[in-house]
């Protein structure tokens, strides 16, 4: 009688073991599950140059600048049934690098897209050419500026966002 008392309390000691090693792996595994950490830069050198420029140019009392704007935060899918699904993933995890917003009007201004040398690629240039219909088809105008332009210059092109011409509100 006494062996099988000691067979039973090995068998819940081991019982127990088995529980704190898997409540011991579970913590681990929800580690590995967050594989996050914040970046230390949210812009590339030639995105934040141009953002100061845009800043120093544009009539900041009618516009807004929001940059790295997802797509899917201001487009909409028209599609139904199957087909939303196949058009929510071409736009889903896109952005535009600068989206202008009209205040006073209450509507979007201008898209800007910065093309640096990575919009030589042929899967950049596909990319490319979807969104330039897709704006298109939106009714927002779409800027591409190349990196390296003289970026006063360009943004001043771009009237009549920017402060020197703006009518007063």
């Amino acid at each position: 009688m006494t062996n099988i008392y000691i067979v039973l309390a090995l068998l819940i000691l081991i019982a127990a073991l088995l529980l704190v090693i898997k409540h011991l792996n579970m913590n681990e595994t929800t580690e590995k599950l967050l594989p996050y950490r914040a970046k230390l830069y949210i812009f590339s050198r030639s995105e934040l140059q141009f953002l100061q420029a845009l800043r120093e140019h544009i009539d900041t009392k009618r516009y807004l600048i929001f940059p790295k704007m997802r797509l899917a935060d201001f487009i909409e899918v028209t599609a139904t049934g199957k087909e939303y699904q196949t058009w929510w993933n071409k736009i889903r995890a896109k952005h535009i690098d600068y989206l202008i917003w009209d205040a006073q009007e209450n509507k979007i201004a201008l898209a800007i897209e910065l093309d640096g040398s990575s919009h030589n690629s042929q899967k950049m240039q596909e990319r490319d050419a979807f969104v330039n219909k897709l704006y298109a088809r939106i009714g927002v105008r779409l800027e591409h500026v190349t990196v390296g332009d003289d970026y006063a210059v360009k943004i001043k092109s771009l009237l009549p966002i920017t402060a020197s011409t703006a009518e007063t509100v």
